[in-house]
């Protein structure tokens, strides 16, 4: 199974064998998609990446260009304008300018990356501290081509003792080496090669390339990784529980009212939702049953998914912009004998029959 991630200014792209996924913030909210490999999706990222970046980023590269094409088509000019090549140092050497948000997305996309377990809401806070290093960073790419420029420049220049040309003669060269020396990077025999790229590499993702995320660039990361996650590894998703000799499954009940504390009306309603859409999707999993009340909401499950659950409908107001949540829960969990949501419904029932 292999994924690639791309942060850009809003939000992250998740890339698959067949589909890209991708969840960026707009106007505050969080929004996702995930769409089948095709020119139509590439044109859809190339817009969201572009329309994202500041202006002063997106000026800086436009005036490279400019300086590198005007003065060899405008006849009047005299200086010959930047060598082509500095195209390719400006297209690698972004990577040490990116702006703060992309910064946290990236450091978002690391640790989603980095992490052992389900990828979920509900272990937000485990996921938050994985490593924000990745052995798979393009900042790799980066690192081996100004390395190469480097070594390939000084080599040139002590045979031919020219250093113009030799500077342009390995920085064309290196783009070429550039795949090949990532793809070696794998290759067991090659760790001569991997560890000094992956040291000075990890030294900028740390430092330069990418910054400790907040909560909205976490939930960002997961939510497009889930995205791509139904459409191709599915099994992904899924907790792995240990055999157990007896096939009775411990379930517990739990009564939580989430209440968004700061909202703009007195309405919760839409809060409220947002958590049914969450407890929908675990119980589509066979994981929960749930039903909500007036007043509050009651699960069912195995206690260890209920507290999954609870961290992840306690974190959904945080996610729409509120800044205070507070949450009541009340747990039961009977271990004499199998209780059920429907199993205590028809016991009071019976007793009610008993009294006629």
């Amino acid at each position: 199974m292999r994924i690639r991630g791309m942060s850009f200014q809003n939000g992250i792209f998740y890339i698959g064998k067949n589909h890209v996924s991708c969840a960026y913030h707009e106007n505050g909210r969080l929004r996702s998609w995930v769409k089948p490999i095709n020119g139509q999706t590439l044109m859809k990222m190339i817009a969201q990446v572009t329309l994202s970046m500041p202006l002063w980023y997106k000026g800086l590269i436009m005036l490279v260009v400019v300086l590198i094409i005007v003065p060899k088509v405008v006849s009047d000019f005299e200086w010959n304008g930047l060598p082509y090549y500095t195209l390719f140092y400006c297209l690698f050497g972004t990577h040490f300018i990116f702006p703060t948000p992309l910064k946290k997305y990236h450091g978002a996309e690391h640790k989603v990356f980095s992490d052992k377990g389900i990828i979920s809401r509900g272990r937000l806070k485990m996921i938050e501290k994985a490593a924000i290093t990745n052995r798979n960073c393009s900042t790799n790419s980066v690192v081996v081509y100004f390395l190469s420029v480097i070594i390939l420049t000084l080599y040139l220049w002590l045979v031919f003792n020219e250093w113009s040309q030799s500077l342009m003669f390995a920085s064309y060269m290196s783009v070429i080496l550039v795949p090949i020396v990532i793809r070696l990077m794998r290759v067991k025999a090659f760790s001569f090669i991997r560890k000094p790229i992956l040291a000075i590499s990890y030294w900028l993702q740390k430092f330069v390339t990418t910054t400790e995320p907040e909560r909205i660039h976490l939930v960002a990361s997961i939510q497009s990784y889930r995205k791509l996650a139904a459409e191709e590894f599915p099994n992904k998703l899924k907790v792995k529980r240990k055999p157990v000799q007896s096939e009775v499954r411990r379930m517990a009940i739990v009564d939580v009212t989430v209440i968004p504390v700061g909202t703009e009306t007195a309405s919760v309603s839409r809060y409220v939702a947002d958590i049914q859409t969450i407890l929908q999707t675990y119980k589509n999993e066979g994981k929960i049953e749930f039903e909500l009340t007036p007043m509050n909401t009651i699960i069912e499950g195995e206690l260890p998914i209920l507290f999954e659950v609870i961290q992840a409908i306690h974190e959904a107001p945080f996610n729409k912009g509120i800044h205070r949540v507070a949450t009541n829960i009340r747990i039961d969990d009977r271990r004499d004998k199998a209780a059920s949501m429907s199993s205590k419904l028809a016991s009071v029932q019976t007793k009610l029959k008993e009294k006629e």
